[in-house]
């Protein structure tokens, strides 16, 4: 087994767990609808964690090759996959604990949306500890950039439009960035 191969197992697995956590709290949100109003807000979040999740799959996998074992990969990889597993149990409500999705979202935003900044910015500076640049120049540098602003902007926007459309922009952000 390559290092490669090593450290993508446990990194795949993490973040299997975090994708199984926000499919089975979308069937949670599905089955309580007529009890619990969902809102947009924990949509929204729950897809960007499904596709930052997928990013920092491909992201992974298109560094493979320069991938080397050692504590400080497995403490890098577990800092970017582990917010996303605690995001995706913190952004759906215990059962019986909420009436509302988008009021659940609003008294737990802040540590969501920190969440959702942590993966990219460990990534990178992992990433600059290791090559020496932070991001590359251009279109990279505003992809990582806005994954890693948005959310942080968030934390400043109490209004719940506001947040919408921030979570919806940075929701197409993410999308566009799995096929960079």
């Amino acid at each position: 087994m390559s290092a490669f191969e090593y450290v993508f197992t446990f990194y795949s697995l993490v973040l299997g767990l975090a994708a199984a956590n926000v499919v089975t709290g979308f069937a949670d949100m599905w089955r309580e609808r007529s009890r619990i109003a969902v809102g947009v807000c924990v949509p929204l979040v729950a897809l960007s964690l499904l596709v930052g999740i997928m990013n920092a799959w491909v992201t992974y996998w298109q560094n493979g090759a320069s991938v080397e074992m050692g504590p400080s990969r497995m403490i890098g990889s577990a800092l970017i996959a582990l917010p996303y597993v605690f995001a995706s149990k913190v952004m759906f409500p215990a059962p019986g604990e909420a009436t509302s999705l988008e009021d659940h979202y609003f008294a737990h935003r802040r540590v969501l949306l920190l969440a959702l900044a942590a993966p990219p910015l460990v990534g990178r500076v992992f990433a600059w500890m290791a090559t020496g640049q932070f991001v590359q120049p251009g279109l990279e540098a505003l992809y990582f950039n806005a994954r890693i602003a948005i959310p942080l902007l968030l934390l400043l926007a109490p209004g719940r439009l506001i947040n919408r459309l921030g979570l919806g922009v940075l929701l197409v952000v993410l999308i566009i960035g799995l096929f960079r």
